[in-house]
């Protein structure tokens, strides 16, 4: 797969090109204009700004009403968002719409939206890089559902406009987007998936058509993943994943194995609580703890959230209530109450909560003691709101989620490899294995209630980096830096070279900073940094090749953490 190609203008094909064409027909107008909306709502006026990536969002999603008879008898299916609206919305009427001049739109393309476009597609969907093999109006379109829009208004303009329920938070979580997830594009065109199971999402199976293999018959139904999550197509995601997160393959299969293991439980008629895997997970900082999970429940459409056990408290303190984690996941399973009984919940910095039982704080003792409740599985009542003259109570029974407590446990690692005896191997420039314990007792001891620890029944751990880990995870992970450091440059038109010491002197550099995979990025975005004058200014426009090498990084992380003080 050559991403040049994928988003190349001149190698769209005709339907394609011709609703790019539409989008930047629309953002042309609106790209430099100062937008304010003014909603009258409860005798209340509430006035709106919206971004440039707000105004692509928008074009990107409005274009498909103009050009596209496929998307908009998909459209037609939702009468509450109609083209006249959206216009308005950004202050525009249709027949502002002119169309700009053939030999503008391929450098209007790339100087405006094929970078937005990229990411949208790439980075902030759940696509994989290497399974992207072509565009259609209907991937673009799907797409925005997953890009974030935190921080802009377009998300609370839509939920206040529309008085949608809980499940509807603004435009990229409208109910239009499920129905894409219904139809298969391909080549262009959509086609109607027939299937009487019950459709989870995953990063392949909502896009058919991005696949390389189109006579494999696994790429139609087999992605269906049925009701007890046996399907042989979940068995192959797991590697997909592993791929990712490479030199913690083992945490990923435990994990993997465990959350399969009890999805299937909870279906089962003979069903009992404490069956499930209650999962305590720990592994030093930047180990992909929650990115792992996530990505796992990306792939087998399992609603989850993630928070840290600090934000709570118990009743009579202050602080949120852990409850509140029922409604979140209420809205990720897009109100459907039976889904989000089998969702997942993380709760992260586990350990953070642990006292001293010499002159320990009360607060974290209570949180302690709501959690005995909360993990070993009740009933509660949570609120659903539809607008504010209407709020009802559904009854929520945890004793089907799977709970992931998650923990750090720096200082605990610490006390376990101070004297340890060290199994070295090589010279003493290489890499040095220590092994030690953490058990329930560990957590005990660390001011974590026995009959707490006593809920989880299965502990797992992710592993500390070594620097051969993080060069693996340079060279061969879908997710590495790399790709993306690449994919900006390639994205301006230069050809990034990289000579072969790069990898070591940049797992090097990360190595040292020792916040796990986490650090790679780190590094990466300092090397971004310095290239950022050459990639950037229109001066330097004959610069062609980007050129990588071991002395380079040195010098780029050198600068960066070095200081200077007068004496």
């Amino acid at each position: 797969m050559d991403i040049n190609n994928i988003f190349d203008y001149k190698k769209f094909n005709d339907k394609t090109k011709l609703y790019l064409n539409k989008v930047m027909d629309i953002y042309s107008l609106i790209m430099d204009k100062i937008i304010i909306q003014k909603v009258e709502k409860f005798h209340e006026k509430k006035y709106y700004t919206f971004t440039k990536l707000d105004k692509k969002v928008l074009s990107l999603f409005i274009a498909g009403f103009l050009v596209d008879e496929d998307i908009k008898n998909i459209y037609s299916q939702y009468d509450d968002i109609k083209l006249d609206d959206l216009l308005d919305f950004i202050d525009i009427k249709k027949n502002d719409i002119k169309e700009l001049p053939d030999d503008k739109y391929e450098d209007f393309y790339k100087k405006n939206i094929q970078l937005d476009l990229i990411n949208i597609i790439i980075k902030d969907s759940v696509l994989a890089i290497n399974e992207l093999n072509f565009l259609t109006p209907g991937i673009i379109i799907s797409s925005l559902q997953y890009i974030s829009l935190r921080g802009s208004d377009i998300l609370d303009y839509f939920a206040l406009k529309y008085e949608t329920s809980g499940s509807f938070l603004g435009f990229n979580s409208h109910p239009i987007f499920e129905a894409f997830r219904n139809y298969i594009f391909m080549d262009g065109s959509i086609g109607k998936r027939e299937t009487t199971k019950r459709s989870y999402n995953n990063s392949s199976s909502l896009f058919t058509e991005f696949t390389e293999n189109y006579d494999n018959p696994k790429l139609d139904e087999n992605k269906i993943i049925s009701d007890d999550f046996d399907n042989d197509y979940v068995w192959e995601t797991l590697e997909s994943i592993q791929n990712k997160f490479i030199g913690q393959e083992k945490a990923v299969e435990d994990l993997f194995n465990n959350i399969i293991n009890n999805q299937q439980l909870i279906r089962r008629d003979d069903y009992t609580d404490g069956q499930r895997s209650l999962i305590f997970l720990d592994g030093p900082t930047g180990t992909g703890k929650t990115a792992i999970i996530r990505e796992i429940t990306d792939k087998l459409d399992i609603p989850f959230v993630s928070t840290s056990i600090t934000n709570y408290s118990s009743t009579g303190y202050q602080g949120g209530n852990i409850t509140d984690n029922l409604n979140r996941l209420l809205q990720k399973a897009n109100g459907d109450l039976e889904k989000a009984q089998g969702g997942i919940i993380v709760l992260d910095e586990f350990d953070k909560i642990a006292y001293s039982r010499k002159g320990g704080l009360e607060m974290k003792k209570a949180v302690q003691q709501q959690l005995l409740d909360f993990l070993g599985g009740g009933k509660y009542d949570i609120d659903i709101f539809n607008n504010i003259f209407d709020i009802r109570k559904v009854e929520f029974d945890t004793s089907r989620l799977t709970f992931i407590c998650l923990g750090a446990l720096t200082e605990l690692r610490k006390q376990k490899t101070e004297n340890k005896h060290y199994i070295g191997f090589g010279n003493e420039n290489t890499n040095k294995i220590v092994t030690y314990k953490i058990t329930p007792q560990d957590l005990i001891d660390l001011g974590l209630e026995p009959e707490l620890i006593g809920r989880f029944n299965t502990y797992l751990h992710t592993e500390e980096y070594t620097k051969e880990n993080l060069i693996n995870i340079l060279k061969k992970s879908t997710i590495s830096p790399m790709i993306g450091f690449e994919k900006w440059i390639t994205s301006k038109d230069k050809k990034l070279i990289i000579n072969d010491d790069v990898y070591e002197a940049i797992a090097d550099a990360a190595y040292e900073l020792n916040t796990g995979a986490r650090s790679l990025q780190t590094i990466m975005n300092n090397v971004r940094s310095h290239f950022l004058s050459k990639v950037l200014k229109k001066k330097n426009q004959e610069i062609k090749e980007i050129k990588l090498d071991a002395k380079t990084i040195i010098e780029i992380n050198e600068n960066t953490f070095n200081r200077k003080v007068r004496r």
